[in-house]
């Protein structure tokens, strides 16, 4: 039997676990004026929150340190990782050096023809299980700031993703304010958000977020929502449950903001839906504009579109391989498209990112290509602006 065409990619390379894949070579030139961008890769924090925490809560600090052969990520005393999963993620993709090191980083890039990235996290993913877990603005607000020192080591590569204040809306535009003071470039929010600062479950369609999407909005910064939430238990096929089901896609998170009609009072607000492929969203817009017309009486508030038209006018999607996505961009927007490594995971194209990109030219024309594999990360992110 034949693998996946998604799979071939790979099995082409031989791709191991990451520390030990190779970087494949670029063999020829990509057509003239063309930027390889990843629009998401990952960087794994240090030990960021000790030192900044208010001295009656540092024994509720998260701690990152690294003993016994893996990272050991910590909240209070309690480790966020069994020891032999960490032990595992080591062995798998944690203890690849540029995960850590950014000189050993930029080395990579540079053997892969990546020039710039987007960052976003390793482990603080495990924080956002905590819905309402204590201390949100000193956790998120000092890895905002760890974040920036980090990616300020090479400030024309790397540029960082940040987590505002999505609890508290009294707080949201100071907080995003924040973020962009500190060079954020968008602005990552939990995929379930667990409750608001009155105890409360947060809905992403409420009105009451309207504060938080004005903000980002007039700072120009794109929300972002990642998959990396929904960890299933150890039992087994817990390693392909979680892949399959989490990059099903956002339908959740896309329906809420447009459905609710965020896009709607917010007309220059974007989103981006990361790492769930592209082949989710044809049957996802088919079936929103079935809702919106076969329960037009039930539609509160009434949109002024279709619900696909805020698909291309307000949101993008990150991939790796998909052929299938890449098959239907015309149903898709190409112009919603955007190429990522998703450096160093064991999903990522390290190792094969030249395929992986050969792949996105061989599908479409250059010029579409082009904005795929860079060009539309760059203007979305603003990455040819400073820091």
């Amino acid at each position: 039997m034949k693998p996946f065409p998604a799979l071939a990619l790979a099995e082409q390379q031989a791709v191991a676990l990451s520390p030990q894949r190779k970087p494949q070579r670029q063999e020829r030139p990509w057509p003239a004026g063309t930027r390889i961008v990843s629009a998401d890769s990952h960087l794994i924090e240090g030990d960021y929150w000790f030192e900044g925490f208010p001295e009656d809560l540092k024994d509720q600090a998260p701690r990152m340190g690294f003993r016994d052969g893996h990272f050991d990520f910590r909240l209070g005393d309690k480790p966020m990782t069994k020891p032999h999963i960490a032990q595992g993620l080591c062995e798998a993709m944690e203890c690849t050096p540029g995960l850590s090191d950014i000189a050993a980083r930029l080395k990579d890039l540079d053997a892969e023809g990546v020039e710039k990235e987007l960052i976003y996290p390793q482990r603080l993913f495990g924080l956002f299980m905590f819905g309402e877990m204590a201390n949100r603005e000193h956790v998120f607000g000092l890895y905002n700031e760890a974040l920036a020192e980090r990616c300020a080591e090479a400030p024309d590569r790397l540029y960082p993703v940040m987590v505002p204040n999505y609890w508290d809306m009294s707080a949201a535009e100071a907080s995003v304010a924040r973020c962009a003071d500190l060079g954020a470039r968008a602005l990552m929010l939990p995929l379930s958000p667990g409750r608001n600062a009155a105890g409360d479950k947060i809905h992403y369609n409420a009105s009451e977020m309207d504060a938080l999407y004005g903000a980002a909005e007039a700072a120009g910064l794109p929300l972002a929502f990642h998959i990396g939430e929904a960890i299933p238990s150890a039992a087994p096929g817990a390693a392909g449950i979680s892949l399959i089901t989490q990059m099903q896609g956002f339908r959740a998170q896309w329906g809420a903001l447009t459905f609710g009609g965020a896009f709607d009072r917010f007309p220059r607000l974007k989103a981006v839906f990361v790492e769930a492929g592209l082949s989710w969203i044809p049957s996802m817009l088919h079936d929103a504009d079935l809702a919106a017309t076969h329960f037009a009486n039930a539609m509160r508030p009434a949109l002024q579109h279709p619900p696909s038209w805020y698909w291309r006018a307000h949101c993008y999607a990150t991939f790796m391989t998909d052929p299938t996505g890449l098959r239907l961009l015309e149903d898709i927007g190409p112009e919603t498209a955007m190429w990522s490594s998703d450096y160093p995971h064991q999903e990522s194209t390290w190792g094969y990112t030249q395929s992986a990109l050969q792949a996105v030219f061989d599908a479409t024309d250059v010029e579409t290509a082009q904005k795929i594999v860079g060009k539309t990360a760059l203007r979305l992110f603003r990455m040819d602006e400073p820091l």
